[in-house]
């Protein structure tokens, strides 16, 4: 609408301007017709150009071509001659006791009279609206997307939680494809808000509840040392209580942080796994606890994309459960694909695990019945938040040396799932 009223005040006014120049044209004109008004033979349109003659003392007509001009004194006026406009000018001339002749043309020699300028105006509106409809009709389909984008936007947070792409205008898919991915930038802050909140509160949860127990043991010891004067070889036994309640203590806390570290796993925190090599590293760092032998086969594992302390700690637990628990002397790890997955294999001779057990000692807080005293109940629960994080599964069955197989697998995908805080 404000293009439209300045395309009409452009009109009115340049109409104007035209108007005035060519009533300056038409002078000029009429000028050159005058001085040429002696040598009739030399004007190109005659028919155009009236003169009349009268006598400058009497005003009698003394001669005349085409339509009689009115009286009108010396200089330039524009009159109506038959309904026609004409612009005359009359001078005068010194023959025969003074003639004043006046010289006409019509007015519609111009381009644009200001007779006319009414109806060039009118004309100009008229096309101003039928420009104006066209422009609401085409700016409907433009403007349908915002409409559209601006609803969802009024439902997000009554019901509704994400913004559905409008088509339409490149800018209006444009604004929809920015409004989306900052929801979906906001969601994921909110998201790890969420599991930094919920990581936090099973850290504060899982620690009073499993401290409790060794933390009220380690208190009645002390409390024993301090009243009582005992002999060297009770004295002995509780310290060495203390040291080991001490150590649970110890193993619960950092099992615990570990799994937190889990939930908070970040997409963006992901690299490229040399299994071989990480397999390697934990061979060598285990083999110093006191065990026969540990044998890594793991030549084509390749690569993975995931967490390397994630999956490290996982392989490392159960090297460790399989020392510790298992009393092994003697542990074999494979690596080998199995389409889109990876299979980590740990074979030990230990004294291994009832069959009922396999499943349930991959909780929280569970342990197995022929697991050594000290242990935090959470290892082999590492072991299952990181399979899962790295898009596999945690599996323990009777091996072939004897002891406990462990095979986890983890997803050879070179983007797996983001972590959605699994425990």
């Amino acid at each position: 609408m404000a293009a439209a009223i300045v395309v009409a005040l452009l009109a009115v006014l340049t109409s104007i301007v035209l108007a005035n120049n060519d009533e300056a044209q038409l002078d000029k004109r009429l000028d050159s017709i005058v001085d040429a008004s002696m040598y009739p033979e030399q004007l190109r349109d005659p028919s155009r150009v009236v003169t009349t003659g009268r006598s400058r003392s009497t005003g009698q007509v003394m001669f005349q071509r085409g339509f009689q001009l009115p009286p009108l004194p010396p200089g330039t006026a524009t009159v109506t001659v038959n309904g026609v406009d004409y612009r005359v000018r009359t001078v005068n001339v010194e023959q025969s006791g003074g003639i004043l002749v006046s010289i006409g043309i019509r007015a519609d020699s111009i381009l644009l009279s200001r007779a006319r300028i009414p109806l060039y105006v009118l004309i100009v509106c008229l096309a101003v609206m039928v420009a104006l409809a066209l422009g609401w009709i085409l700016a409907g389909p433009a403007i349908r997307p915002l409409l559209k984008l601006t609803e969802q936007t009024r439902r997000l947070g009554t019901g509704h939680d994400r913004l559905d792409p409008v088509h339409g205008s490149r800018e209006a898919e444009d604004l929809s494809e920015a409004m989306i991915a900052m929801l979906n930038r906001l969601a994921d802050a909110q998201a790890a808000t969420t599991n930094s909140l919920q990581a936090a509160q099973d850290f504060a949860a899982n620690a009073a509840h499993e401290l409790r127990t060794p933390l009220t043991a380690m208190r009645a010891d002390l409390d024993t040392l301090r009243i009582h004067d005992l002999p060297p070889e009770e004295r002995e036994e509780v310290v060495a209580d203390l040291s080991r309640a001490q150590r649970r203590v110890e193993a619960i806390i950092t099992a615990l942080g570990q799994l937190a570290s889990g939930q908070l796993a970040r997409a963006e925190d992901r690299e490229t796994i040399d299994v071989a090599e990480m397999l390697d590293r934990v061979a060598r760092e285990n083999i110093r606890s006191g065990v026969g032998e540990i044998i890594v086969e793991a030549d084509e594992a390749g690569t993975v994309w995931g967490w390397p302390a994630g999956l490290r700690l996982a392989v490392d637990n159960l090297v460790r459960n399989a020392i510790t628990h298992g009393e092994a002397t003697r542990i074999v790890l494979r690596a080998h694909r199995q389409g889109p997955l990876l299979a980590i294999t740990v074979d030990d001779n230990g004294r291994g695990l009832p069959a009922e057990e396999h499943r349930k000692v991959l909780g929280r807080f569970a342990r197995g019945s022929t697991a050594t005293a000290g242990g935090s109940g959470l290892g082999l629960a590492l072991v299952a938040q990181q399979a899962a994080l790295h898009g596999g599964t945690i599996e323990l069955s009777d091996g072939p040396l004897g002891g406990l197989r462990a095979v986890l697998t983890v997803s050879t995908a070179p983007e797996p799932a983001a972590p959605t805080g699994q425990a």
